[in-house]
């Protein structure tokens, strides 16, 4: 089950937000997709976090998952144009969550689904997610929603309440990260700053 703590309080990243470029406050991404503050937030500390997280790794986490994490992140990602044609379809995906004193934890691969409309889903495991890949720029961005496996009926991602209390119940959270596809066979979506429990997560996709 998902921590009820988050690693970013809404204040504080709301603080970020402010201070960033007037460009990137417009709460839209670049395919006219709105994104909440506070992810734009996340976005914008996107290589801060990165930093960080892979530090406690290197000083904390297994070799196992040290490895495990290292083959994850090896692979120039393909551009968003050609990335979205070899996205749909299903995928064995693994989570990766980094940060802390645990430094890494590598979970088993469950299985993820993506449509030819940018629809994305995790379908197995009790820590889900749902949303949607958006064209932003040159990269992609992943915008859904997390929940638990249970949760009879999440909203979408633009329906969730502004803030969001992660101590609230069935917990649902927003999730922000961006994708990269390697080949026909290999992706990941990465996750800075999650609201819950990691400074960085990694969705591992492979087939």
């Amino acid at each position: 089950m998902l921590l009820s703590i988050p690693k970013i309080k809404l204040a504080a990243a709301l603080l970020l937000a402010c201070a960033l470029p007037v460009a990137a406050q417009s709460q839209e991404l670049g395919d006219g997709t709105p994104i909440r503050m506070d992810d734009v937030a996340r976005l914008a500390q996107f290589d801060a976090a990165a930093g960080s997280a892979l530090l406690d790794m290197m000083a904390f986490a297994s070799e196992a998952d040290r490895n495990a994490v290292a083959a994850a992140l090896l692979g120039q990602p393909m551009p968003s144009e050609d990335a979205l044609q070899e996205l749909p379809g299903t995928w064995s995906c693994q989570m990766m969550k980094l940060g802390g004193n645990l430094g890494a934890v590598v979970y088993q691969p469950f299985k993820c689904s993506a449509g030819s409309d940018g629809s994305f889903e995790k379908l197995t495991g009790s820590q889900r997610t749902k949303g949607a890949v958006h064209r932003d720029g040159d990269q992609l961005v992943y915008l859904g929603t997390g929940f638990i496996y249970d949760d009879p009926q999440p909203p979408a991602y633009a329906d969730l309440p502004d803030p969001v209390d992660p101590q609230s119940l069935p917990q649902r959270v927003p999730e922000v990260g961006i994708l990269q596809v390697i080949n026909t066979n290999r992706a990941r979506i990465l996750f800075p700053y999650p609201v819950l429990e990691s400074k960085f997560n990694i969705l591992l996709l492979t087939r």
